[in-house]
């Protein structure tokens, strides 16, 4: 007997449905993805006992041609792909021709279909890869597909399934990240009759993740509009005050299609740069299109996963768009976020009522037993879009992203030249009055008081300075009178030579003296004045610690930037009036005046509502 034997259809269905169906919230997408490729508008999801015991999809897409029903069970059966050329301009969800074969395999299923030329809709019955009925019967335009009991004929793999909570938190991921892909479809997702998960489908992504995420969530997010002639980018994605644990909460969407990119992650997180604290991670939906022909989607059998044609310009796009998105925006938190602010009609009358707040009257400032009068600066010239804020507040739709012109195929990705925006006035002008328990700097203007973090302040002030330095290459060699030695392990030594030509680049010039010693002979001279020594040794263990996880040459300029702003002033350093009014006017110079290096506030605001409420002078 030969040894060598061809698989039967059956057996050979079972092992595709391994890689198709791992467990009921990869029936759902599946079967979510081919309504959607239907140009279903309303998809309804029913799932018992976590989808186990049922899932049912009903849409009202173009529906299956009664000749194709069975034809739809074999596989490799399709109707998006005829040849190889199709390959590289894959525009629909599903193509490979395994899903319904795959779940028929290891599943009972039953399909009711109709088009809409069709007087009669067909029903077929299939249990275990095995079609046991088919005929003719009443249904409407679409199609419902029923799944029972999956996984009754291979045990094994319903072993290895968690329990109904933790599937049903897949499916409903996954419905949540369907929804924000396409808001111009209503889902309606209910679990033992529950509903969990419903859209409107009125095609604006801010209802979207409304829905999913909440109204509150929505009022914290600025959208993303940015194209140039390859790609376009449009989403929605959070202040940096609205930051997560995890990267759960970052979505992406290429050509319509949910993803899981470390690529793009990469490039959000890079945007958000100093923005966000140490292990917090932002909130963000967004949508990437661009040419078929410049992304592979066959490169998995779930179709999870993508591979970029040219990764760097999409980087480079991604943290672009987020970058100028962010750049638009004032992002200073309130020092009272619990006072919720209502806008009505009689607020500006009540408001009018109080006394305006001067700012061309000398303030006097006490410092312990000394008092001062400081210089007075210019008035406030131009509020910082206060209209805007008030609209946001009252309506979350003012920030939605413009709905896109609908093009013709050929067009479709034929993008227009991107166009220069407006420079933003990021801080408002502001004066300071007076420091605060030796570390905080007290402002003023019309719209209520600023409590800024000197520390803060300054260190962003030298990073920025110390950034800008770098990039114009105007750092220089400081030679050591007395050259520094470094004692390392044998595998830290290794790690070391490989990058000390690098490092020579930035000006850490580094000589090896014998095993694990080393000689640090220059260092970069915005380090000059500070205890070289300490920070050295600082620089090259945090270098090799992370240095094989992150861009050498970003990672070097960010710890060189980040040791020279030790300098910065300290907590307990009392300031004078001129050295105040001059950091608030460096600050407001900054490209990101918001949050530290480490991405802490700098800034916090007490609106002159919010004293106005904390004294009931407004009720």
């Amino acid at each position: 007997m030969a040894k060598i034997q061809v698989m039967s259809d059956l057996l050979a269905n079972k092992i595709a449905a391994g890689e198709v169906v791992e467990r009921p919230a990869s029936v759902v997408k599946e079967l979510v993805e081919n309504a959607l490729d239907a140009g279903a508008t309303e998809i309804d999801i029913e799932l018992q006992q976590g989808g186990l015991e049922l899932i049912r999809i009903s849409d009202n897409g173009s529906g299956i041609e009664p000749n194709d029903v069975p034809t739809a069970f074999e596989r490799h059966a399709t109707s998006k792909i005829r040849d190889d050329k199709d390959l590289f301009r894959i525009a629909t969800l599903g193509f490979r021709g395994e899903a319904l074969p795959s779940i028929s395999a290891v599943s009972r299923v039953e399909i009711k279909t109709r088009t809409e030329d069709s007087a009669a809709g067909t029903f077929l019955r299939i249990e275990g890869g095995k079609v046991l009925d088919t005929g003719v019967t009443a249904a409407k335009k679409g199609t419902e597909l029923i799944v029972r009991d999956l996984f009754f004929n291979t045990p094994a793999r319903l072993k290895y399934l968690k329990s109904i909570q933790t599937e049903l938190g897949h499916t409903t991921d996954y419905i949540e990240r369907m929804a924000l892909a396409r808001p111009d479809v209503a889902f309606r997702f209910f679990h033992n009759d529950r509903m969990l998960v419903q859209t409107s489908g009125d095609g604006k992504l801010l209802h979207a993740v409304a829905a999913v995420y909440g109204r509150e969530i929505v009022k914290q997010m600025v959208a993303v509009e940015w194209q140039n002639y390859d790609y376009r980018i449009t989403g929605l994605t959070g202040y940096p005050e609205l930051n997560r644990a995890n990267r759960s909460h970052c979505t992406f969407f290429v050509n319509g299609r949910y993803i899981r990119s470390y690529q793009l992650f990469n490039a959000v997180q890079a945007a958000y740069h100093t923005r966000l604290p140490i292990n917090r991670y932002p909130v963000c939906v967004l949508h990437l299109e661009l040419d078929p022909s410049l992304v592979d989607v066959n490169v998995h059998p779930t179709k999870l996963e993508v591979r970029f044609s040219e990764e760097k310009d999409v980087f480079a796009s991604m943290q672009a768009a987020i970058q100028s998105a962010l750049q638009t925006e004032t992002f200073i938190p309130k020092a009272l976020p619990s006072i919720q602010k209502h806008v009505t009609d009689k607020e500006p009358v009540e408001r009018s009522r109080q006394p305006e707040l001067s700012l061309n009257h000398p303030v006097r400032v006490f410092y312990g037993e000394r008092e001062s009068t400081p210089a007075i600066r210019e008035p406030l010239a131009g509020a910082t879009r206060p209209a805007a804020q008030v609209l946001k507040e009252a309506a979350v739709d003012l920030y939605r992203p413009q709905p896109k012109e609908e093009l013709a195929k050929d067009e479709k990705f034929n993008f227009p030249a991107p166009q220069e925006s407006e420079p933003f006035n990021k801080v408002p002008r502001f004066r300071p009055i007076a420091q605060a328990l030796g570390m905080y700097v007290i402002a003023e203007n019309e719209q209520g008081l600023f409590i800024i973090d000197q520390h803060a302040a300054h260190e962003k002030v030298l990073y920025e300075k110390f950034t800008k330095r770098l990039r114009e290459k105007e750092v220089h060699p400081l030679p050591l009178l007395v050259p520094l030695t470094l004692e390392l392990s044998s595998s830290e030594a290794q790690k070391l030579e490989k990058q000390l030509a690098l490092l020579a680049q930035y000006h850490v010039e580094i000589e090896q003296f014998g095993g694990g010693s080393f000689l640090v002979r220059t260092v970069p001279d915005i380090w000059s004045g500070l205890d070289i020594q300490r920070l050295t040794s600082e620089f090259i263990d945090e270098f090799l610690a992370e240095g094989h996880l992150k861009d050498p040459r970003a990672l070097i300029e960010d710890k060189l930037i980040t040791k020279a702003c030790k300098s910065a002033i300290k907590a307990n350093q009392w300031l004078s009036m001129p050295e105040m009014i001059a950091l608030c006017d460096q600050l407001s110079e900054l490209e990101n005046p918001f949050t530290c290096p480490h991405g802490r506030p700098i800034i916090i605001h007490m609106t002159t509502y919010d004293l106005e409420k904390q004294f009931k002078r407004v009720m």
